[in-house]
């Protein structure tokens, strides 16, 4: 049985299921914002992140973040979430264009050509007009990342960064500007790259970067030494996992949830990084609707409520076969 096939209006579920894993975008999808909750202290993140970047804008400075996480804490998101509160400071709205980079090996020149050759297409998808002599130079770039050295390199790129900020400016469509998102950060001196590439362009850089022992990734205590913005991200304990339950339930359906209460906190008794609970919520909804839909909505079908018993012994059966939960 396919995904569109369950009756999700059984829930009360008029968009489907709530807990997919796929990376919120509340830039794009403007739903997206009330599906980030407060855990983790995401309040005071957001709040603290506020601050740094108005007073970059304040500034007519870019701006440069990392988040670094262990898997499935949700880094793709929380870069979004920044690119959204980006846009909110600078009064943006849809006019802030983002070109999206997964880091796939140490060569800083590799990556920062690839996010200023994909800022063209975002500039061409918007429908926004450059001199020619700007498109010619741009057109251009990849032989400046392969035939300059290191500085040199960073140096060009800084002045048709700079050039872009001003014309893009400019744009009878109204001001626009740029944004990139390195995914999967492996050296930090690409951050200092983009520092200079970024210096004078009034733009935004994020770097999500894998916060566990590997030697393609660098240390946490090195993310500290950087002149960026670090938001940390951790797995969540079993309030904190009861409250993503429950508030994005509550964003979803007028009907009660079908988590008991005060459930979920002992069924997760240890911490878990926020895609692998989301995933498992979303799994026992759909189960349930597979195996008890012919009984009516919940909560008259009792059939329905997904219990303690239940997900306990769910959970306890991925772990025996190997599975994280």
């Amino acid at each position: 049985m396919t995904e569109a096939a369950l009756r999700y209006e059984l829930y009360g579920l008029s968009d489907g299921n709530p807990y997919r894993i796929d990376p919120l975008n509340p830039l794009v999808h403007d739903g997206d914002r009330v599906m980030l909750v407060d855990v983790n202290g995401f309040a005071a993140m957001t709040e603290t992140l506020r601050t740094y970047l108005e007073r970059t804008a304040a500034a007519n400075e870019s701006a440069f973040v990392v988040v670094s996480g262990t898997d499935f804490t949700g880094r793709t998101t929380v870069a979004n979430h920044v690119l959204d509160v980006y846009s909110q400071v600078r009064g943006l709205g849809r006019r802030l264009l983002v070109t999206r980079i997964r880091v796939e090996n140490n060569r800083d020149v590799d990556s920062v050509t690839a996010a200023m050759v994909e800022l063209q297409n975002e500039i061409e998808k918007a429908g926004l007009t450059l001199t020619p002599e700007l498109q010619s130079a741009l057109d251009a770039i990849e032989t400046i990342g392969s035939t300059s050295g290191e500085t040199i390199y960073a140096s060009r790129y800084r002045a048709l960064a700079r050039r872009l900020h001003n014309e893009l400016s400019g744009q009878s469509l109204g001001e626009h500007t740029f944004g990139v998102v390195f995914e999967g950060l492996r050296q930090t001196s690409l951050v200092g790259r983009m520092r200079k590439v970024f210096e004078d362009s009034r733009s935004i850089a994020v770097f999500t970067h894998g916060a566990y022992k590997h030697a393609n990734t660098p240390a946490v205590d090195e993310l500290h030494t950087l002149d960026a913005h670090l938001i940390r991200l951790r797995s969540l304990d079993g309030p904190q996992i009861r409250c993503v339950a429950e508030e994005r339930w509550k964003g979803a359906s007028p009907l009660p949830s079908p988590f008991p209460p005060d459930s979920l906190e002992v069924v997760w008794s240890e911490p878990a990084p926020i895609k692998s609970v989301v995933k498992m919520l979303g799994a026992w909804i759909d189960f349930r609707l597979r195996t008890s839909a012919d009984g009516g909505a919940w909560p008259e079908n009792t059939e329905l409520e997904i219990g303690r018993q239940f997900m306990t012994a769910t959970i306890d059966l991925l772990r025996t076969l190997g599975h994280s939960s």
